[in-house]
This record gives C-alpha cells, structure tokens and sequence, in this order.
C-alpha cells in the first residue's frame, strides 16, 4: 500500500501563531508539502514517522537577516553549515552581494544550498565584497540594483543600505533617498542598518514606508532609537504606525541588553528576530538563531511573540506569507523541532553585560521540504 505520508511529525506541541495553533498536533508530509495538520494522523499511513513526544513544533525558522555570501566576502558564512542544525530552514542574506558579484551569489549560494537563500541586495556594486565603505557615491549602482531586481524578483527580496557614517562617507540622508527612489521604481523594501549615523534617527525614519525594515533596532551604538534619556523616539512610534517593521539584527556589536530591555518597558518589542550572523561571529552565536531568540526569552519577552518573531513575521516581510513560517496544508514541508533544557544559562551581550536564564530552547530536528535532519550537539 502506497504511504498517504513521506514524513509523520507526531506527538509535539505545534506552536504556530501565524496559523492560530498551540496545541498537540500531528503534521503530515508528502512531496515536500504540508498536506495534514490534526490532532491525531495514522502513523500507519506514513512512510517515514519523526516522534515529537513533548517537543516543540514550529514552522522552520526565518532569519531575515545573516551573512552568507561565502566564499566572496571574508564574514560569509557557508548557509547549511550555519542554519540545518538550528531549526533555520529560510535564510536572507543581508547586503553581502552587490551588483557585480551577484551572478555568483545566484548560481553558487543560492544554487548550491539546501537551506532557502534570499537576498537582500546590496545598493552598491561592490557589497560586502571590497573595503568597508560600499555608500560612497563611487560605487553606488541604482540602475544596476533596479535591472538585478526586474530579472529576479524572487530572490532579491529587499534593498539593502548600511546607514553609518564610516559606510557612508559622511551624511546618511542622501544615501536613504537614493534608496527610497529605488524601492519606490522596484517595489522592493529597503532593509535599513542603523548605529553610527551622522543624523539623529528622528530625521532619518520619516523616510521609511510601510515594508521597510530597521535592523540593529537594539543597537547601542550612537544614535539609536533612544534619546538621551533612554526614551523611544517618538518618530520610531509613527514609523511603526506606518507600517515600518523593526528587526533584532544580533551581529557582534549591535545587541545591547539594556535597550533591549528599555524598549520592551516602553512597549516596543521586535518584529522580526534575526541573527546577523556570519563566518566570524557564528562560534559564539551557535547554533545561531536560536541563542538570539534564547536571550529575547531570558528578557521575558513571550514564547509565542518569539516563535511569531522567527517564522510568520519574517515570512510576510520576505514575501512569502503562507508558503513559509506557516504549518497549514499548502504549505512548505519546513518544521523546526525544539526541545527545552533546564539548567543555568549565560548570555552577553556586546558590552559583555551578562543576563541568565533557566531555560533554553535547543534544536532537535530540522525539516527542510520534507527532508529530517537531526541536530548535532548544542555544546
């Protein structure tokens, strides 16, 4: 008898809040699809059975924002090396490409990874690729990015532009309304890199439209979201209300506990939680994405705004709203299985202040379009 089911996920606490499910539920897999979500599916008619026995199940993780391009840029990481052990079944490239070397992003990362590679590209030609410094006007490329981006909308999912002055040359604005005339031609969002403008962000973040993305949003470096006196701008408040998403964007000097910790007091929780890992940073960050989302946990921040935060929200800033961070029939077969250690947990953060939780999430599995992988050791 033919299997109804490739794969049986079976057993787990299903935690979807894009899809409104919290509860035990079976999952069942066939061609790399989501085909049954219930409470009780026939292990008989599967071909292949993943027991979830009081694990939690979740959609695969999104990072919306890591560094990939390896091989081109010295921070690059290889993408299956830093996301099929932690749950990660979607990963976005954060600027490493610009328009030069985006031919090889194309064929070789996004080609040749398991893991679903997307990118946001670069408004330079030369990225991440070159010396630091891609904004200087020599090497912008607003008719090259707007030509990238009509022959590959499906991979080239934002624009991206790292705001800082040492990026930059100097003033940031004229960089932003470069970019916003692009997004405006395209119909592509900008993923904005904040910490070490010229300009004060109340200047900058009226530029932004609904989509765009503010990444580093807990960053301490100067001219953050906060003002002088720890207070959130009140323009950070309206670009939200327009539709401006925020973004966690750990890397290795933009997570700062204490502003983390006075935006969520003042009500300003992430929308999308992201790694910002690369090559360099992933030893300290692994198994990546999921120690990010540990220390949003150890804040207090809820177990399904943290999972919302990693699979449907992203999703929908990505473009890919019910086909990824979602488990519904139709959907892509990509399933993160997490288990909690108890214990005592220790987390920095870029100042080497330290926070300590009871609990972890730690990955068991990964399912990527149907295919299990088993994690490797957290340690």
């Amino acid at each position: 008898m033919t299997a109804e089911y490739d794969l049986l996920v079976r057993g787990g606490r299903v935690l979807s809040p894009g899809d409104g499910l919290d509860g035990r539920f079976d999952v069942g897999v066939r061609n790399g699809t989501v085909v049954a979500v219930a409470p009780r599916l026939d292990p008989a008619r599967a071909a292949t059975v993943l027991d979830a026995s009081g694990a939690l199940v979740c959609p695969g993780l999104v990072d919306a924002h890591a560094h990939v391009y390896w091989g081109a840029t010295s921070i690059g990481a290889w993408p299956d090396d830093v996301c099929a052990d932690g749950g990660v079944t979607t990963v976005a490239d954060g600027g490493s490409s610009g328009t030069d070397a985006f031919a090889g992003f194309h064929r070789w990362i996004v080609g040749g990874s398991r893991t679903r590679v997307l990118c946001h590209l670069n408004l330079s030609r030369v990225g991440l690729t070159g010396l630091v410094g891609e904004l200087r006007p020599a090497f912008v490329d607003p008719d090259g990015v707007a030509r990238l981006v009509r022959d590959h909308p499906d991979v080239i999912v934002g624009i991206k532009l790292r705001l800082s002055a040492r990026i930059t040359g100097g003033p940031c604005r004229p960089m932003l309304a470069l970019g916003r005339r692009v997004s405006a031609e395209t119909g592509k969002p900008l993923h904005v890199h904040i910490g070490g403008t010229v300009e004060n962000m109340a200047e900058l973040l009226p530029l932004l439209s609904s989509g765009d993305t503010v990444t580093h949003y807990q960053t301490p470096r100067p001219n953050g979201l906060l003002d002088e006196n720890g207070v959130l701008l009140r323009a950070a408040r309206e670009a939200r209300e327009r539709g401006v998403l925020f973004d966690c964007g750990h890397g290795m000097t933009h997570f700062s506990f204490a502003v983390a910790e006075a935006l969520l007091v003042q009500g300003f929780p992430p929308d999308t939680i992201s790694s910002d890992l690369s090559r360099r940073s992933f030893p300290d960050l692994r198994p990546g994405l999921l120690t990010v989302m540990n220390k949003w946990l150890a804040l207090g921040m809820p177990l399904p705004e943290v999972i919302r935060a990693v699979t449907a929200s992203p999703a929908a800033a990505l473009g890919l709203a019910g086909r990824v961070g979602a488990l519904r029939p139709g959907a892509e077969a990509d399933l993160a299985v997490l288990a909690w250690d108890e214990g005592r947990f220790d987390y920095v953060d870029a100042a080497s202040d330290r926070r300590t939780a009871r609990r972890r999430l730690r990955p068991v599995a990964t399912v990527r379009a149907g295919d299990v992988r088993r994690a490797s050791s957290l340690e």
